[in-house]
């Protein structure tokens, strides 16, 4: 019997979609909210147990591979499932499929841990969720598994030639039921951040639609360090890693600055691609010509 997770079902909205003319960023991880409900609902956290006792998972890190375009009106749904248990992290994965192709669209890797929302310590794994969690363990054969993320990562610390590329205050709806941030509005501040950072290379958006560019993010990989709760005040810092070749990396610190701690640290890996072809280019000189001592992995 397949272990397999229904966990979403629905479709993409006009107003879901960027000037790439493709699915935002922000709303493939809405739907990867969403579907984490499910699986959480299938280890035996419902609703109302979550509600009852604060407690529930919350994700240590998140991968996030983009691997097909979806536009306005493409119908979709999702499948999840759980890869191991670690001691008390919980690893499993989410795929989100263009359903009219039965195409891959977006698969989400993610460790969880259990979690006391009021406190926001994490907790050792009761062992009914761990009895749960483990006969739904399975290897998933014939599931796509990303190869590990490769290449420099952004780390937990504050590093020259970084800039501000958005600030902001935590809102009601951005948040869930515990008040805290929902990580669909984490993911709309990295897309945000990206025309900033366009800016800071030096290419500017009349140049881009001369050009008939778009660019497009193919792998996320973000880690969790501290909570962010609703009407905390917040900066996105971001920088450059490298450029070569079709290949860019960014990376972000989500600071508080209540407590001025980084809360979040995100590496985003992109291309740019031709508008009318949609198939990826060489990067812009731009990019390319950015002075390396200003990368952030110089510093790594």
């Amino acid at each position: 019997m397949s272990k397999l997770i229904a966990c979403y079902r629905g479709n993409v909205n006009s107003w879901e979609c960027d000037q790439m003319g493709h699915m935002n960023v922000q709303f493939y991880m809405a739907r990867g909210s969403e579907a984490f409900g499910h699986f959480q609902n299938a280890l035996g956290l419902s609703p109302p147990v979550i509600r009852e006792s604060k407690k529930g998972l919350r994700f240590k890190s998140l991968r996030i591979q983009f691997k097909a375009e979806v536009h306005a009106g493409s119908i979709l749904h999702g499948l999840c499932g759980m890869r191991e248990v670690v001691g008390d992290i919980l690893h499993g994965f989410i795929h989100l499929y263009d359903t009219a192709y039965n195409r891959l669209s977006a698969v989400f890797e993610f460790s969880a841990v259990y979690t006391d929302f009021v406190s926001n310590e994490a907790l050792p794994l009761p062992s009914s969720l761990r009895d749960t969690a483990e006969a739904l363990c399975d290897e998933h054969p014939d599931i796509y598994l990303p190869a590990p993320f490769s290449g420099t990562l952004m780390p937990c610390s504050s590093l020259d030639h970084m800039f501000e590329s958005s600030r902001s205050s935590v809102n009601t709806w951005e948040c869930d039921n515990f008040n805290h941030i929902e990580m669909r509005h984490i993911v709309g501040y990295f897309s945000d951040a990206a025309t900033h950072i366009i800016g800071a290379i030096g290419l500017t958006r009349a140049e881009i639609r001369r050009r008939n560019l778009g660019s497009a993010a193919l792998d996320y990989y973000t880690e969790f360090h501290a909570p962010i709760k609703m009407s905390t005040p917040i900066v996105l810092k971001s920088g450059l890693i490298s450029a070569e070749r079709k290949i860019f990396r960014f990376g972000h610190n989500l600071v508080d600055l209540d407590s001025g701690d980084i809360a979040v640290t995100t590496t985003v890996v992109g291309c740019y691609f031709d508008m009318s072809l949609r198939k990826s280019v060489a990067l812009p000189d731009e990019f390319t010509n950015y002075p390396k001592e200003k990368w952030l992995s110089a510093q790594l």
